[in-house]
This record gives structure tokens, sequence and C-alpha cells, in this order.
């Protein structure tokens, strides 16, 4: 295995990859449209693929940090959401 340092000083590895010939024309034809090289669109592919799913994980994470210092009964909101009479007027209908 090859390690390479890119332009933005970030580890790269070298890996090799298998693609069908119709998936490989695709990103012959958008590597010339985009003027950009296939390992570039595969990077940039695989990245907003996976990236956005660590994003939204991280919010996510940051957004249940709100509830941290917060003393919050479960139960008994739900309890309270629970009252009231739609049973009864479910079956009086």
């Amino acid at each position: 295995m090859y390690i390479y340092t890119s332009l933005k000083d970030k580890k790269m590895k070298r890996t090799q990859i298998y693609i069908d010939e119709d998936l490989f024309e695709i990103l012959k034809m958008q590597s010339k449209l985009k003027n950009k090289r296939i390992s570039n669109l595969i990077r940039e592919t695989l990245r907003e693929k996976y990236f956005k799913k660590r994003e939204k994980i991280g919010f996510l994470n940051n957004a249940a940090g709100i509830w941290k210092n917060r003393r919050f009964d479960t139960e008994k909101y739900i309890r309270t959401l629970r009252t009231g009479n739609r049973l009864k007027e479910f079956y009086e209908e």
C-alpha cells in the first residue's frame, strides 16, 4: 500500500477498485465535462455520501446535549399527554 500526501496536507492512501464498464464510461464522461480526474470524482462522491451521515450524527449529538442538564420526567410527561377523554369519545360515537 502506498501513502501519498495531497495538496491539502491530508494523508491519502492508494487503493484499487473494480467497476463495471458502464460506470467507468460515466466517470470518464463526467471527468471530461467537469475537467476533473476520475479519482477526484470518486472521492467527492464518497464524501457526499458518507460525510453527510457524519454531519447528521454530529447534529443529533449536539441537539441531544441540549437536554443534558435538564431534569425531565419522561413518564410523567407521557401520562399527562394520555389523560383526557379520547378513548371515551372514540367508543361513544
